[in-house]
């Protein structure tokens, strides 16, 4: 198959230990990983805001000079009227790293699903020029079926691009979420699992991932991809080197399983 070879982002919350704890706070530098994530063979970063926000002038420095890029911008911030700080933070970190795209998460609250929408409306407004932004409709969220995201995300048709889980949870639920958002469908979280055990490589699932794959290319998927969790993920002691070298090994299958053709610049934008 002809085309750029594949190119693929790791998601530096990977790495983190801390990812779900309540203060969430980092335990490592990013920019002293950067080079060994290079070398692994990923060609930039999906960035933890976190590893910038709760980071030192000196790391925060580091950052912008690391030789490989920040591509999406994984924010944190919420949509209730709270959380304007945080969502002019989070707009401010993807201009310093000149990030294409940001990841973000709506709250849970139903009756709040308007209040999520009109402040994403107006923060969409102030993220720079041609940043895409990657919706992640997961359970816990007002997103959390196709359905409902259709309808709450009806007022920003052509601007919000979701993101699809493509390897844990039913093989069903990837086909809802394709069907329903076709081209708009523009980004995986890679993350291998099967039923409710722990995150596996995507080799330790091949047939079952060979399947998955097969579907997103019927689909028409031509987008970007993040390995944003693997085997070792929440397996205590959590071992930065492990879990490297199985991110590593889920890359190396994309690129043996998943097709030339796509790259780190999403070709299809939602539509």
């Amino acid at each position: 198959m002809t085309g750029h070879p594949l190119q693929v982002c790791l998601a530096t919350v990977l790495l983190e230990p801390n990812r779900w704890t309540p203060r969430k706070l980092p335990t490592f530098k990013v920019s002293e990983w950067a080079g060994p994530i290079r070398d692994a063979g990923f060609a930039a970063l999906e960035l933890w805001e976190n590893h910038a926000a709760l980071a030192d002038e000196t790391e925060q420095a580091a950052l912008l000079r690391m030789p490989l890029p920040v591509a999406v911008f994984n924010s944190y911030c919420t949509f209730d009227d709270a959380g304007a700080d945080g969502r002019r933070r989070a707009a401010g970190f993807v201009g310093r790293f000149g990030a294409g795209a940001v990841k973000f998460n709506l709250g849970g609250d139903p009756e709040r699903t308007e209040e999520y929408v009109r402040n994403l409306r107006a923060w969409a407004d102030d993220l720079p020029a041609g940043c895409r932004l990657l919706c992640e409709c997961h359970g816990g969220t007002v997103l959390e079926t196709p359905g409902r995201a259709a309808r709450a995300l009806a007022p920003l048709t052509g601007r919000v691009e979701i993101i699809v889980h493509a390897f844990a949870g039913e093989r069903a639920s990837l086909r809802q979420w394709l069907e329903r958002f076709g081209a708009a469908v523009t980004h995986v979280h890679v993350a291998g699992r099967q039923g409710e055990g722990p995150m596996i490589r995507l080799s330790d699932m091949a047939d079952e991932a060979r399947a998955r794959l097969a579907m997103l290319r019927a689909a028409g998927f031509a987008g970007t991809w993040t390995v944003e969790f693997t085997r070792g993920v929440a397996l205590s002691p959590e071992d930065r080197h492990a879990l490297l070298a199985n991110a590593a090994a889920d890359l190396a299958f994309l690129r043996a399983n998943a097709g030339n053709r796509l790259s780190l610049s999403s070709r299809r934008r939602a539509g």
